[in-house]
């Protein structure tokens, strides 16, 4: 008897793009057979901007993984006592209401164990990554899309699945990925910047950073005395104005760069371990010159990620040209379709 397939949909919310990305398990393979992505500019008309997209995409599924983040997410690195993983949520459902700035009856909680190598065989403690959602966002997320008919199987995180999407890259090119290596894969959208950083594929560290595309776009209109509509294509296509819209968003580049290094420090001083690469996604990873800005101010090989490198692609329902030099974008969605 044949394996059926299975097929999902990771639909990336974002606040100005929905990406959806149908990945299909094919004996050993993931493939891509599904693509689809809509410009959203208010939020009310979200829902309209999915029920749209989804109609256009003709995906074989109506399974969906989704995510949360923004202020209704909170990230926190706690020390607890060794335990086994099977009483690892329990313990730190107990602990939560120390940590986190939500009633912990009324957040979704999850928990990892960080990997970190100790010679101190003594030690009786581990470091945990505590993460709550608010428990009402993750309801209405999931009630608007069954509203649309569609099957949410998932409520994620971004910053996680950044991290499923890079696994993902590492078992379709194995031996790519050096044993031991730290990686900070950041993904720069709209209004805010996911941060992950992994190490042997385990994430360390996350956080989120309220700045994104609207800062720069809006300190571009900002300098130049223009609509942010305008300011908006000045930075999606510069063309002979490329140095006059660097010199715009120069500070609010470097700002956001350094809230970055914040976290690079944080881990490399919490976890005795470096970052030795970044790996730019989102949106704004499209920005002309952006490796070069941010190598600079992160004094680390910096380079843009395309997480769907090696994947393959059913073309006869899939926009390849647009897939491909949009590929930054989609992390986020593959990662969320890679985990289901």
């Amino acid at each position: 008897m044949l394996k059926q397939r299975k097929s999902i949909v990771g639909l990336d919310i974002g606040s100005s793009c929905i990406k959806a990305v149908e990945l299909t398990r094919e004996k050993y393979d993931h493939v891509i057979t599904g693509y689809a992505q809509i410009d959203v500019h208010h939020e009310s008309s979200r829902q309209d901007a999915i029920a749209e997209l989804m109609a256009a995409a003709k995906f074989r599924t109506k399974r969906v993984a989704t995510a949360v983040s923004g202020k209704n997410v909170v990230f926190r690195f706690i020390t607890m006592p060794e335990m086994n993983d099977d009483k690892l949520l329990q313990a730190v459902r107990l602990e939560a209401g120390k940590y986190i700035p939500f009633d912990v009856e009324d957040v979704e909680l999850g928990a990892q164990r960080l990997e970190m190598d100790s010679d101190d065989l003594a030690i009786k403690e581990m470091k945990v990554l505590l993460v709550a959602a608010k428990r009402a966002v993750v309801q209405d997320h999931s009630r608007m899309l069954t509203e649309l008919g569609l099957q949410p199987v998932s409520v994620g995180v971004d910053g996680f699945a950044l991290g499923n999407a890079w696994e993902l890259g590492d078992s379709i090119n194995p031996g790519v990925q050096e044993t031991g290596r730290t990686v900070a894969l950041v993904d720069i959208g709209a209004t805010k910047t996911s941060i992950n950083i992994l190490r042997d594929n385990i994430s360390c560290f996350a956080r989120e950073v309220p700045i994104g595309g609207q800062d720069l776009t809006n300190a571009i209109a900002r300098r130049l005395g223009i609509d942010p509509s305008k300011a908006e294509d000045l930075k999606r296509d510069p063309g002979d104005d490329l140095g006059v819209m660097q010199e715009a968003i120069g500070q609010t580049l470097e700002d956001l760069g350094n809230e970055v290094n914040l976290s690079f420090d944080f881990f490399e001083n919490q976890f005795d371990g470096e970052v030795q690469e970044v790996w730019l996604t989102g949106g704004t990873s499209l920005l002309p010159m952006l490796e070069e800005s941010f190598e600079k101010i992160f004094e680390k090989r910096t380079k843009t990620w395309n997480p769907i490198e090696g994947l393959m692609v059913k073309a006869d329902n899939v926009d390849v040209e647009a897939l491909n030099q949009l590929s930054p974008q989609l992390a986020v969605a593959v990662g969320l379709a890679a985990a289901n």
